[in-house]
């Protein structure tokens, strides 16, 4: 009975360790060859303004 407590305790000692591993190594990598100079989320030119009247293009 003991012998088995003691199995037990060592598997979730090692699901604990490989759970944390994950939590800890994460899946986000920088890539700086993927950086843009404008944001993908800024309006575009055409976005926004009434139609017909004047309006600053940038």
């Amino acid at each position: 009975m003991k012998l088995r407590a003691i199995q037990l305790g060592r598997c979730l000692l090692v699901m604990g360790a490989l759970g944390f591993a994950l939590l800890v190594t994460g899946c986000n990598t920088p890539e700086p060859d993927n950086m843009s100079s404008r944001p993908w989320n800024s309006p575009k030119g055409w976005e926004g303004g009434v139609p017909g009247m004047l309006y600053d293009r940038r």
